[in-house]
C-alpha cells in the first residue's frame, strides 16, 4: 500500500479481512498508527520488491508525482500486480505501459493520464490489464452519502460538537 490516507485505511481493512499481511510506505504514517492499523511500515523501495499486488492510495502532492516511474515499477517481482484507484498523478503512465506491454506486471486502473479513456488507447488492448471507470462517489448512493456527510457536518458545528471530518493545518500541510 503506498499511502495511508482515508481511503487507503478502509481498503487495508478490507484486505486484512481477507487475510492479506499488509506493508505501508507513507511518510505521514507514525508507528504507533502502524501498529493500530496492523500493517509493517516500509520505504517505498522496500514495498515494491517485497509485495505481490501494490495498491496506491497516496495524495496529489508535488512529492508524489509520478512517484512510480520506470525504476519504481522495474522493483516489482514478475507477475506481480500494481491497482491505482487513487490519482494518474502518482504513476507515470508510459512506464506502467511498458510494464504491461512486457507482459511482466498486471494492473487494474481506473484512473488515467487522459480521462475518459481514449478508445484506441493501448491499455484497452492488454489481457493483463481490468480497466474500470473511477466512478465510486459517482453513484445515486455514493452522492446521497456525500451529501448526508456534509449536511451531518453543518448539523454537528450548529449544535457546537465536534466534526468527524475535520481538515487540519497539518493534514493541509501534507498537500503542499
Amino acid at each position: 500500500m503506498v499511502g495511508a490516507s482515508r481511503t487507503g485505511r478502509a481498503y487495508i481493512s478490507m484486505v486484512r479481512a481477507m487475510g492479506a499481511r499488509v506493508r505501508v510506505t507513507d511518510p505521514f504514517l507514525s508507528d504507533a498508527d502502524a501498529v493500530a492499523l496492523g500493517v509493517e511500515s516500509v520505504p517505498l523501495e522496500e514495498l515494491l520488491t517485497r509485495s505481490r499486488i501494490v495498491a496506491v492510495h497516496a495524495p496529489v502532492t508535488e512529492r508524489t508525482h509520478r512517484m512510480l516511474g520506470a525504476a519504481q515499477l522495474a522493483l516489482m517481482p514478475d507477475g506481480a500486480g500494481l491497482v491505482n484507484t487513487a490519482r494518474a498523478w502518482l504513476v507515470d503512465e508510459e512506464a506502467l505501459l511498458a510494464e504491461l506491454a512486457s507482459g511482466r506486471l498486471d494492473a487494474a486502473i481506473d484512473v488515467f493520464d487522459a480521462e475518459p479513456l481514449p478508445e484506441d488507447h493501448p491499455f484497452r488492448a492488454l489481457p493483463n490489464v481490468l480497466l474500470t471507470p473511477h466512478r465510486a462517489a459517482g453513484s445515486v448512493e455514493g452522492r446521497q452519502r456525500l451529501g448526508a456527510s456534509a449536511v451531518g457536518e453543518v448539523l454537528r458545528l450548529l449544535a457546537g460538537q465536534r466534526l468527524l471530518h475535520t481538515v487540519t493545518a497539518d493534514a493541509l500541510e501534507r498537500l503542499r
